[in-house]
């Protein structure tokens, strides 16, 4: 099952991306030759680096338009590494935030199939997005996310989607820990 993305996700994968975008104009012009583009890239953020106001901002918008066609996966670390930037930790949080809206719709959406047959939610119900988050994640609790995921079909509160959250965001930083 392929997953579009909602509105606000594009809004905020892109309002991420604008904000790579400046802080990669605050570098320094030995800092942004280290960049890890293409020297395109490095020449239009070193063009606006001498911009002003309106120019600067339009300018941004241009790298950020860039930004959108590559991996902004090198600049993200490039930016941690030199700066200690957030915006890598608000990326993550955002793609576990999107994973586990996915795991929450595969759930509804095999509840749904079950309902259509007049059977109850079987709890080891197929979820592609649960196959990803166990190849992303090793560690992680597939059971205790499902009977979440289960549970909120049923009620839908939100403590339980926010208790799946809670469940991808600890298997990310054990990963995060193992990896160090």
């Amino acid at each position: 099952m392929e997953y579009s993305l909602s509105k606000s996700e594009k809004k905020r994968r892109a309002k991420n991306l604008e904000e790579l975008a400046t802080e990669l104009v605050d570098l320094s012009p030995q800092e942004i030759k280290k960049l890890p583009c293409e020297d395109f890239l490095k020449n239009e953020i070193l063009t606006a680096r001498d911009l002003k106001a309106g120019a600067r901002k339009r300018q941004i918008k241009y790298l950020t338009k860039n930004l959108r066609e590559m991996d902004p996966g090198p600049l993200f670390d490039f930016l941690t590494e030199k700066k200690g930037s957030h915006l890598q930790q608000r990326k993550e949080f955002h793609e576990l935030e999107n994973l586990r809206d996915n795991i929450i719709n595969d759930a509804i959406a095999a509840s749904r199939d079950a309902m259509a047959v007049q059977e109850e939610l079987d709890r080891q119900w197929h979820s592609p997005a649960l196959e990803s988050a166990a190849e992303l994640f090793p560690d992680l609790d597939l059971d205790a996310i499902r009977v979440s995921a289960w549970r909120y079909t049923r009620s839908r509160k939100a403590a339980l989607s926010k208790e799946i959250f809670r469940l991808l965001k600890a298997a990310a930083e054990r990963q995060r820990w193992q990896t160090q």
